[in-house]
């Protein structure tokens, strides 16, 4: 009798948890913050309220604007609520902590996945990131919002002169971003890179202009019909604009290039007397071809992929690579990869097969002007007639762009074309955004406080000022 006793008890306690947890009242607003792949974090509100027996509610993005989004669904069922709307392709699923107090899942929006935990503790801005490196006004020198054009293309390009606060002629680096619109201050999940870069530079007495990527921040022009050799004229707008300004000195400014920029820097500076120096931050030597494959290989080994299983993703998916790789119409290219796809997609293993159709594997080409542009991009065309003193440097955990590869690349194109003027330099233990790291992926470049590891910019403007003088 008493193991009956002890299992109906049983039963009626589990009923009653289960009947807490339906009727469990989620009202009211839940806080959370989504990351993104490259590690950017923004802050998402879901307010909830009771409609008959479910719930009705709202979406809520406050580091963008404060515009509410319909949520076209609200499941909440024992522990576990789904949240969806269609028109943006946003859908949640998280599962109850009691420990935390909080629903702790993932979600899926548009292309991206990431973690996504809501709680009832509201976040504010400043706790999504925390940048000290970050400079903060009043700014010991001089800064002046300033415009300039690109006569060539058309364009008017915005951007940031920074200087020490003593008038003087001094040498100054234009600043020339990675991938993807980029803002002035190079912006990526909250690191501020090109601003930390010019405060230590105007604290040593180097100037230097940051710009918005064209069709970007205050910028004109259209980014997405954009390529690397039209940024490269908007670089030659900025040497050009430099040499009008009286506090700058004319036969010393140099280019600055991070990633992609690096590559812009080498078109730009390629027989120009204009460029006095070029400073390239994890560039390509290789081929942009060249540089995907690597991709591939630092990916698996970082994933853990033997030496085999990275041999065969390899050649899986030479025929898509190659194909964007074949021809200068972007267009002609995209249909080609997209029939590549077809025929990988036809050839994969049935358990591949079992988790994604082939019209959603063959779907989302992310393939533009710029893409097409750095997948057929040969730096050695352009360093080869770059005659002035180039510095080259790269992390050594580096996961998008090869250190050792690519810096013997550009060290031997300068030198066999006569360049004598270069240094090169690997620093032992940081990621491609020059962070000291401890996964690299490029997941973790938001949860690291450190925005660039501070003998990179001391590096640097060091070498800037030991440069021997030009002839005027």
């Amino acid at each position: 009798m008493r193991k009956g006793y002890w299992l109906l008890w049983m039963c009626m306690t589990w009923c009653a948890v289960a009947m807490a947890q339906q009727t469990k009242d989620i009202s009211g607003k839940w806080y959370g913050i989504t990351s993104s792949y490259y590690g950017d974090k923004q802050r998402l509100t879901v307010a909830l309220e009771k409609e008959g027996e479910g719930y009705k509610g709202e979406l809520q993005n406050p580091d963008h604007d404060n515009e509410a989004i319909d949520l076209d669904h609200i499941i909440y069922r024992g522990d576990t609520l789904l949240l969806r709307i269609d028109t943006i392709r946003f859908a949640y699923t998280g599962v109850w902590n009691p420990a935390e107090k909080q629903f702790e899942g993932v979600f899926t929006w548009g292309g991206l996945k990431g973690t996504f935990n809501l709680s009832r503790k509201e976040i504010r801005q400043s706790d999504v990131y925390n940048r000290p490196q970050e400079p903060k006004p009043k700014y010991p020198y001089h800064t002046e919002n300033v415009q300039f054009n690109n006569e060539r293309d058309h364009v008017s390009l915005a951007g940031t002169f920074t200087r020490p606060f003593d008038w003087g002629r001094y040498p100054v680096v234009v600043l020339l971003s990675g991938s993807g619109p980029q803002d002035r201050d190079d912006e990526m999940a909250g690191h501020k890179t090109f601003l930390v870069l010019a405060d230590f530079l105007a604290r040593n007495g180097i100037a230097s202009l940051r710009f918005d990527d064209r069709g970007t921040g205050s910028s004109g022009g259209v980014y997405s019909q954009s390529n690397i050799y039209d940024f490269a004229n908007d670089a030659k707008a900025a040497l050009e604009y430099l040499k009008t300004r009286k506090d700058v000195d004319p036969y010393t400014i140099g280019l600055l290039g991070h990633s992609e920029g690096a590559a812009v820097a080498q078109i730009a500076a390629a027989n120009n007397k204009s460029v006095a120096f070029v400073v390239s931050l994890a560039g390509l030597g290789v081929t942009g071809r060249e540089m995907v494959d690597q991709k591939v290989v630092l990916d698996g080994r970082m994933s853990g992929a033997s030496d085999a299983e990275i041999k065969e993703r390899l050649q899986r998916l030479k025929p898509y690579w190659d194909a964007l790789a074949s021809d200068t119409n972007y267009t002609v290219a995209a249909a080609r990869a997209k029939a590549a796809l077809h025929d990988i997609y036809r050839d994969s293993p049935e358990d591949i097969k079992k988790q994604v159709s082939e019209e959603a594997f063959t779907s989302d080409i992310q393939f533009d002007r710029e893409l097409s542009s750095i997948l057929l991009y040969k730096p050695l065309d352009y360093l080869k007639q770059i005659k002035c003193p180039f510095m080259a440097i790269n992390g050594t955990r580096d996961l998008q762009v090869d250190a050792t590869s690519n810096l013997n690349a550009i060290e031997r194109a300068l030198r066999e074309n006569g360049n004598m003027l270069v240094t090169i330099r690997k620093f032992d233990g940081l990621n491609h955004l020059f962070q000291r790291c401890k996964t690299c992926t490029v997941a973790e470049y938001g949860d690291l406080e450190q925005t660039i590891d501070p003998l990179v910019p001391e590096f640097i403007a060091h070498w800037i000022l030991q440069l021997p003088p030009r002839p005027r």
